[in-house]
């Protein structure tokens, strides 16, 4: 649908835009990734729950955490994971900027999409494989370019 179009252009769009401000935050304001995750995690946090407020959905989710705490254990193992997630992630980008982070990103999915052909024996068509050498050598491309380009620290 067109709303579903919108929304994933927006997804799109914003996911591309957080890496570059982190890399400036980290640039321009000297903050540390602690920092950055805890005012971003904080803010979810807040986003979140006046969200379960404003829905009416606070009260349910309560009960139902209480009434499931197997579902607690678990949402607690999938936020450790995030959290180290979210650790290595701002490390790249403080170290190796934000081009360093999306290429990286974008060869785990091109290794996803190839393991999951391999893992149920899906069939592969020539274009499929021609899009995914595109992407792979664009993104080789940019990062190499970029890496040429960029000073060394004992340049600056």
């Amino acid at each position: 649908s067109f709303h579903g179009f919108v929304l994933l252009g927006g997804f799109l769009a914003l996911d591309g835009l957080t890496s570059t401000l982190q890399e400036k935050l980290f640039k321009e304001h000297r903050t540390t990734r602690n920092n950055q995750m805890l005012y971003i995690n904080g803010l979810s946090a807040c986003v979140s729950l006046l969200t379960l407020i404003t829905t009416g959905h606070l009260a349910p989710a309560v009960a139902f955490s209480v009434a499931h705490p197997a579902f607690l254990a678990d949402a607690t193992i999938l936020s450790a994971s995030a959290v180290a997630s979210q650790f290595f992630i701002y490390s790249q980008i403080k170290e190796f900027g934000a081009l360093a982070f999306a290429a990286t990103m974008n060869v785990r999915q091109v290794v996803s999409i190839m393991v999951s052909y391999a893992k149920y024996q899906n069939a592969i068509t020539g274009l499929q494989i021609f899009g995914l050498a595109i992407v792979f050598l664009a993104l080789f491309y940019k990062s190499t370019a970029a890496m040429m380009d960029a000073p060394r620290k004992d340049e600056k």
